[in-house]
């Protein structure tokens, strides 16, 4: 990704974005919207940035708020589903892109669903990776959430949510910043079942600095530059997307959206990544079945970061998704 194509604008709400962009060269192809989740840059999408536009896809990667070179406020109200969407929509008028594929993964998938539930004219397809949607719920209860995965899952899949959100959990973290990598990267994704998703696993782990292996897909020196991003700015922001829900801040924006709005009425595909143990494939392609009538599943056996543990399987199952229904 050049940095060249490294672009800002300042949105209705007055934040500023960064943002890389990459223009379809003849227009004919569309041009697709590329949202990414916690904790990382567009940078993360490298590899999917570049084989799109190689094959003439126009293409947009923005730094999501509280990341990069884009604006990083530390109040957790500013992270609202709905108005990040609204941001987007801006980006897209910036560059006089009025219909995208939204591609979108961890908590760019809540954005990504509220760009359906807000401004469907402007979304030509939806694609979400390793998330299934996250629908409005105008009474989202997060410790019913864990109460209702523990039944179903045997363990608790958003407890590690509490800790992120806590006060003291950016200076923490930046305090121990390889223990925290070594369990959000880990080199065994099932320490995500024993040691993250658990309620009151994760601040010990990195309290203590606890160290895991270094996963097959990075080298130290691929971590360091992945931290060296992430750390730009410090991680407060970055962790308000998880102090939002756990707040229950889109409550309100959710009353507002009509119940037809939930649905997807374009061409969808969940990409489900096997070795995910929080976001569990089979519980987020059933969500995504309930409002999705055009739906092509593909599955990875990957874990949560198929960027980059199988960045060319999931190019491949893009492109294909792409040449097939847009």
């Amino acid at each position: 990704m050049e940095s060249a194509s490294y672009k800002k604008v300042v949105t209705q709400r007055g934040y500023t974005y960064g943002y890389y962009h990459t223009p379809n060269p003849n227009k004919g192809r569309p041009t697709v919207l590329l949202l990414m989740g916690f904790p990382s840059t567009a940078q993360d999408w490298s590899p999917q940035y570049t084989y799109l536009a190689k094959h003439d896809y126009g293409v947009i990667a923005p730094d999501m708020l509280g990341y990069g070179g884009t604006d990083k406020p530390t109040d957790a109200d500013a992270y609202r589903a709905k108005p990040m969407a609204q941001d987007m929509v801006d980006i897209l008028d910036k560059e006089g892109v009025q219909k995208a594929v939204s591609v979108s993964h961890d908590w760019g998938v809540i954005v990504g669903t509220r760009l359906v539930n807000y401004h469907a004219d402007r979304v030509l397809a939806s694609v979400f990776i390793s998330l299934g949607c996250f629908q409005p719920s105008p009474q989202w209860d997060w410790e019913k959430e864990i109460q209702y995965y523990n039944k179903t899952v045997g363990y608790d899949i958003y407890g590690y949510w509490d800790f992120f959100a806590s006060a003291d959990a950016a200076s923490l973290i930046e305090k121990n910043l390889d223990s925290f990598y070594s369990l959000l990267f880990p080199a065994d994704p099932t320490l995500w079942i024993t040691d993250m998703a658990p309620r009151g696993k994760i601040r010990p782990w990195i309290e203590s600095n606890r160290q895991s292996g270094l996963p097959s897909y990075w080298t130290e020196e691929d971590k360091r530059k992945h931290q060296a991003r992430l750390m730009h700015g410090g991680l407060q922001g970055p962790l308000n997307y998880y102090a939002a829900r756990v707040r229950a801040l889109d409550s309100k924006d959710d009353e507002t959206v009509p119940e037809e709005n939930f649905k997807f009425n374009m061409p969808t595909l969940f990409v489900a990544t096997l070795k995910d143990y929080i976001c569990i494939p089979s519980t987020n392609e059933a969500t995504l079945r309930k409002f999705c009538d055009d739906l092509t599943v593909k599955e990875i056996d990957s874990s949560h970061w198929v960027m980059f543990e199988k960045p060319d399987e999931l190019n491949q199952a893009l492109g294909e998704f792409l040449a097939d229904k847009v």
